[in-house]
């Protein structure tokens, strides 16, 4: 759980967990349960999207201010800001493919504000399997995930090999800071 607080950043709970989502309608029904039992927002993103934690740690924040503080927005659900951002992208389109998508796939949960109950409530999702802790793949980029983070984000190869493949979440956080100039 983050405690850090601010009128940029509320508090939130980031999980991990593996996805068997059968129906996407039926899943996305149950996460607005649960968020209707947290009085909160759950936010899930396709982790094979996404660059790790300070990806979504940016768009949350940036997401954040829209919502809360600017009250500007361009989606009409804080959840939606957040994939928008998290996509970098003004079209809500292409940030639904950064959500929960029916199939096996392995998923960031993130909720706001964070709150006491959350694991066990985010445990009784159809389909998911929480991790207690994320495991050490779920920061890593593999050959695959990086030539679509890659392709997503613009990053071309020459910037990459400048700054070195270990550094590619923070080109794609800085494509996300960088969206708010189209906005």
């Amino acid at each position: 759980m983050n405690n850090t607080t601010s009128p940029l950043m509320p508090t939130y709970t980031l999980l991990y967990a593996n996805a068997e989502i059968t129906d996407i309608r039926d899943f996305l029904a149950a996460v607005h349960t649960a968020a209707d039992h947290l009085d909160a927002h759950i936010i899930c993103i396709n982790a094979d999207k996404v660059a790790g934690r300070l990806h979504i740690k940016t768009a949350l924040a940036h997401a954040s201010r829209t919502w809360f503080t600017d009250k500007n927005p361009i989606a009409r659900s804080f959840e939606m800001e957040v994939l928008l951002w998290v996509a970098a992208t003004r079209q809500t389109s292409v940030a639904a493919r950064f959500g929960a998508q029916k199939g096996t796939i392995p998923l960031w949960v993130v909720v706001v504000p964070a709150k006491d109950n959350t694991t066990n409530e985010i445990a009784r999702l159809p389909g998911l399997t929480l991790y207690p802790t994320p495991p050490a793949t779920a920061e890593e980029t593999n050959a695959e995930k990086k030539v679509r983070l890659m392709q997503e984000f613009s990053v071309s190869e020459m910037e990459l090999s400048t700054v070195g493949c270990e550094r590619l979440p923070e080109l794609v956080a800085e494509r996300v800071a960088l969206s708010a100039v189209y906005r």
